[in-house]
């Protein structure tokens, strides 16, 4: 192994939508995570779906059920998953059939024979069955299980699509819910509120939080570095174009229409004399050609870019040459309960200011000062956001990138936060060694 001749437990990972860099263009939490977890003692078997997410697309072909890639330091399982590109009802079916395959095979007996035993089971629960399904799984094996909740689920369904607690998907949900964190000897997340929620709902467990990060040995630059003003630059600054972009999945909870509608407010508002507004929209996702007909009847549509999904290194260069980045979440009581998005941090490694649209403020965002936050589902409040960033001198928006990027590689080096998960793994791995 790369950091330890002989790891002394092994922890089996299960997320449907982990990404890998030589596979989907781009490494994300869990693939940082496992290469970072070796220096804690633990290697680790990241277990996913062949399916690539936002954009849908299969990667196992032909009979293959299954595809292994080991590395010096941690190791990728896939299963297969079913190819769910397209739109509209049929987009959904594939994607709830991609669900259901990727839970059935995970709990098909021999699937996942050649892996090294775990010693701890992580089930994460981008969608409630995989998390589920890996309790099943630490059971099977006689070792403990952490739950891992990036989304929480019913209230996601509750909060997004507007169900009752009484309706039969919400209860259902609701008693795998309450499954799955029975079967839980410990909980990490990257949503600081979680072991709070858990407890308020009767089900206290240890709570390890572990937010997204970033990789500081991947290549990146930081955005243009402060200079100090002079009076040719502040003449200069209502002539220069200014840029928002948008760099992510399109769907949902993206709240886009608000970035739209208050990126058509900022153009209306904008004097002529102003700076020259893009909204530069990077990505896909099921919501991407509704949002493209939204900005077809808009006066502003001419000045939005759309690029498509780009790698990872692409975004990043679109990020910098940014004037500032935009996230926004829609208004509701489930985010009460913690907010990490991969992007927010993504956006400061790219030393640009951000413009964040939430109900609840971004805390590395606001210790950092790197950013504007506004009133979410507020199409004004964003276009008021938009033209502050955007009449504000370069020097300063510089200076707010810079102190982002520093504070994101102090403060979330995915190496510490592999630690940190480390720990987490130990303390559940010793709670299984007592009940034993």
């Amino acid at each position: 192994m790369k950091h330890q001749e002989h790891p002394v437990k092994t922890v089996w990972i299960v997320n449907h939508y982990a990404h890998h860099r030589e596979r989907d263009g781009r490494a994300t939490r869990h693939q940082h995570l496992a290469a970072g977890l070796p220096d804690s003692g633990w290697h680790a078997v990241v277990i996913a779906a062949g399916t690539d997410h936002p954009t849908g697309r299969a990667h196992l072909r032909g009979v293959r059920l299954r595809e292994r890639w080991a590395g010096d330091d941690h190791e990728f399982c896939w299963l297969r998953g079913v190819d769910h590109r397209g739109h509209g009802i049929r987009r959904t079916l594939r994607r709830l059939a991609d669900i259901g395959l990727f839970t059935a095979l995970l709990l098909v007996p021999g699937m996942l024979r050649g892996l090294p035993h775990p010693d701890v089971v992580v089930g994460g629960s981008f969608h409630p069955l995989a998390a589920w399904a890996a309790s099943v799984l630490a059971r099977r094996h006689h070792v403990p299980f952490v739950f891992e909740p990036r989304d929480l689920w019913p209230e996601s369904a509750v909060a997004l699509t507007r169900m009752s607690e009484r309706h039969p998907v919400v209860r259902v949900l609701r008693l795998i819910e309450r499954t799955t964190i029975a079967r839980a000897v410990h909980v990490v997340s990257p949503l600081d509120g979680v072991g709070r929620y858990y407890a308020d709902r009767g089900q206290p467990r240890p709570f390890t939080w572990v937010p997204n990060g970033v990789d500081p040995d991947e290549p990146t630059q930081p955005g243009p570095q402060p200079r100090r003003p002079n009076q040719d630059q502040d003449q200069d600054q209502d002539q220069a174009p200014f840029t928002v972009a948008y760099i992510g999945s399109m769907g949902t909870a993206n709240a886009l229409e608000t970035v739209i509608d208050g990126f058509a407010a900022a153009h209306r508002r904008n004097p002529t004399d102003g700076p020259q507004l893009t909204l530069r929209m990077v990505g896909d996702g099921p919501d991407r050609d509704a949002l493209r007909q939204r900005v077809s009847r808009l006066p502003a549509g001419a000045r939005v870019i759309w690029d498509g999904r780009v790698s990872q290194d692409e975004a990043r260069d679109i990020g910098r040459s940014a004037g500032c980045l935009v996230v926004a979440v829609h208004d509701l009581p489930l985010y009460r309960h913690g907010v990490s998005l991969n992007k927010q941090y993504e956006y400061m490694l790219t030393g640009r200011p951000l413009l964040v649209a939430s109900p609840v403020v971004l805390a590395p965002v606001a210790a950092a000062r790197c950013g504007v936050h506004v009133a979410p589902d507020a199409p004004d409040a964003l276009a008021d956001g938009i033209l502050a960033l955007a009449r504000m001198p370069e020097h300063e928006r510089a200076a707010m990138g810079a102190r982002g990027r520093e504070h994101v590689l102090r403060e979330h080096d995915y190496r510490a936060l592999a630690r940190r998960y480390g720990a987490a793994l130990d303390a559940a791995w010793s709670a299984g060694r007592s009940r034993a």
